[in-house]
């Protein structure tokens, strides 16, 4: 059964899979704080997105932070960069890889 879909921001957007934090014992309150905000824009139990963020610079930043925790690139969060109209939302849906997840 597939979980339900979370919101993607545009551009710039931020997804992180839930299993990456909990396999760097991350918590949900430290990884808001890195973020910098109270509540992330989505979430659902495999997925939690981040954004508006403000440019490539931004981007770019949270992206050293997400580094420096132990979070890599691809495997464990993914920066939606595209330019997309407003009249069109941008939702993600966790799809497991075929070899199984990685933790």
């Amino acid at each position: 059964m597939r979980s339900k879909n979370v919101k993607i921001s545009t551009p710039f957007g931020i997804l992180i899979r839930l299993n990456a934090l909990m396999k760097c014992n991350i918590k949900r309150d430290h990884i808001l704080a890195i973020m910098e905000v109270d509540n992330p824009l989505d979430e659902n139990e495999n997925l939690i997105s981040f954004g508006p963020h403000f440019g490539e610079e931004a981007a770019a930043e949270f992206t050293n932070r997400l580094e420096r925790i132990g979070l890599r690139y691809i495997d464990d969060y993914f920066v939606f960069k595209e330019d997309i109209p407003e009249w069109l939302l941008c939702l993600a849906y966790y799809h497991p890889p075929s070899g199984g997840e990685k933790l």
